[in-house]
């Protein structure tokens, strides 16, 4: 019976979708696609950080929110910041949550921001921004 119940587990775990794999990695706090190549990676970086397309990187939402706090507007004050819900898939593989940044000075900014990048911290403003180093909010 043990036989068995192995057997069966092991044809089941071969029969889990490429969707199943990439909602595993977020439950655990990773984007689904780490290992893009050179040529999606320069692709993503030629788009505007914050962006649907080329999201800013966080670790979780409390990297999120380290991040947002850290964007300053052109008056040196940091923005008010709006969660506005979650969005489609970033360009790896896991669901963004997008915000809306508003300063003093129009236009208010849509960032979108994917939070399953494990240790890293943005260094960059999205545009229209300058940014706080890290650690020194």
């Amino acid at each position: 019976m043990k036989t068995a119940f192995v057997a069966v587990t092991a044809l089941l775990g071969g029969c889990a979708s490429q969707a199943d794999r990439g909602f595993e990695a977020m439950l655990m706090g990773q984007a689904p696609r780490t290992k893009l190549s050179a040529a999606e990676l320069a692709t993503i970086a030629k788009e505007p950080l914050g962006s649907a397309k080329n999201p800013v990187k966080a670790e979780g939402v409390e990297g999120e929110y380290r991040y947002l706090a850290r964007l300053r507007c052109k008056e040196d004050k940091p923005p008010v910041v709006e969660r506005l819900g979650s969005g489609d898939l970033s360009p790896y593989g896991s669901i963004m949550d997008i915000y809306r940044a508003v300063c003093d000075a129009p236009p208010a900014l849509t960032v979108f921001v994917d939070m399953y990048h494990p240790g890293y911290v943005e260094p960059s403003a999205v545009p229209g921004f300058t940014i706080v180093a890290p650690g020194a909010d």
